[in-house]
């Protein structure tokens, strides 16, 4: 069994503290907010003794390079700094510190997903899933870590050829040839129109790429990937995942 998360958010008067908390609070964690000023925040992690500190980059009451090197000085706790505008000089010194530097999850259980992945944590429900040997969910979860909305017809194109490709084991030199044919039958669709949904879903997720988490562990080398880069991406993800679930 895990331990339970100390997690602790940083309050600037908004709800978006008090919902991440309640949503880590619904899985189990001790997660608590504290007004985020300088001194609270670091009587609060020492007293607290915190895994997890979320800060909200909006903040002008702080300036958040002082206060998590002074924090990172005495203790090992995860940082995560979530921004609605990026800041690439903010970036490179977090980026240094260690500190986990990423855009405002447009819903929770994605932030609460991104948490359990930064402490090694693995929740129950990730655990049934791959108890059954079904990594639909997995997948589903990774896509939507991307920004591949559900109602694109892409989105289920590639989903689909992920598990195929998962299952089949094909190497990526000829995987496409393969895939695009096995995906258009299973889905009543065309290999044409398979190949320019999922890359049309891969290319509308990449516009917005420095919006959401999927990115930030995604390798993309500086450039969109192809719909055979993202799908091979994909099965490595999940061939590893399922491994250091059923051996870890």
């Amino acid at each position: 069994m895990n331990k339970q998360l100390r997690i602790l958010i940083g309050d600037i008067g908004d709800e978006s503290a008090a919902n991440i908390a309640a949503a880590l609070a619904d899985n189990g964690e001790w997660a608590v907010t504290r007004l985020q000023l300088h001194d609270k925040l670091i009587e609060a992690v020492r007293r607290e003794h915190t895994d997890v500190l979320i800060l909200n980059q909006t903040a002008s009451t702080i300036h958040i390079p002082v206060l998590t090197k002074e924090l990172l000085r005495y203790s090992e706790l995860v940082i995560i700094v979530l921004y609605r505008k990026k800041e690439d000089g903010l970036a490179q010194i977090l980026t240094q510190q260690g500190v986990h530097y990423i855009p405002y999850p447009q819903n929770i259980p994605e932030l609460v997903s991104y948490v359990y992945r930064l402490c090694g944590v693995r929740t129950e429900a990730q655990e049934s899933a791959n108890s059954k040997g079904n990594p639909e969910l997995a997948v589903t979860h990774l896509l939507h870590s991307f920004g591949i909305p559900t109602n694109l017809r892409g989105f289920h194109y590639l989903r689909c050829a992920i598990i195929t490709a998962f299952q089949q084991e094909h190497h990526s030199g000829c995987m496409m040839n393969l895939i695009y044919p096995t995906v258009a039958e299973m889905l009543h669709s065309t290999p044409s129109r398979v190949e320019r949904s999922i890359r049309h879903a891969i290319m509308q997720a990449w516009e917005n790429a420095d919006q959401r988490t999927g990115w930030t562990f995604g390798f993309t080398d500086g450039h969109r990937m192809t719909n055979s880069e993202f799908i091979s991406f994909a099965v490595d993800w999940l061939r590893t995942e399922q491994t250091a679930r059923r051996y870890g």
